[in-house]
C-alpha cells in the first residue's frame, strides 16, 4: 500500500510539477528527535557540585525530589552516590526533558 501511495504521488509531482503532500518547517526542538544523542556519563560540573538542587533550578522537579528523597532515606549514606549520578546524568536528563515536553503524547 505504501508503495502503490509513493508511486502515486511521485506521478502526480512528475506530471503537475506541484508538491504533494506536507512540508515540514525545521525547529529547534523537533530537530533534537534526529540530533546525535549526546555521549553517554559525560561530566556536568555545575550539576556534580549542586547535587539534585541543580535538577530544581532547570525545572525538573520530579527528578530532583526522587533524588533528594533518597538522601534522606538512606540518612545521607547514599549522597555521595546520588550526586555523582547528578553528576553524570544531568545532561543526558535534561536532554530528556526538553523532548518530553514537545511530545504530543
Amino acid at each position: 500500500m505504501r508503495r502503490l501511495w509513493r508511486g502515486l504521488t511521485g506521478a502526480i509531482k512528475r506530471l503537475l510539477d506541484i508538491p504533494v503532500g506536507f512540508e515540514r518547517k525545521e525547529k529547534l526542538l523537533e530537530t533534537l528527535y534526529h540530533r546525535q544523542m549526546p555521549p553517554r556519563l559525560d561530566i556536568n560540573w555545575l550539576a556534580l557540585i549542586l547535587g539534585p538542587f541543580w535538577y530544581f533550578l532547570v525545572g525538573m522537579w520530579v527528578h530532583g525530589s526522587i533524588l533528594l528523597s533518597i538522601v534522606f532515606l538512606s540518612g545521607g549514606l547514599l549522597a555521595p552516590f546520588v550526586w555523582i549520578y547528578a553528576g553524570l546524568k544531568a545532561n543526558e536528563d535534561l536532554l530528556d526533558y526538553w523532548i518530553a515536553r514537545k511530545s504530543v503524547y
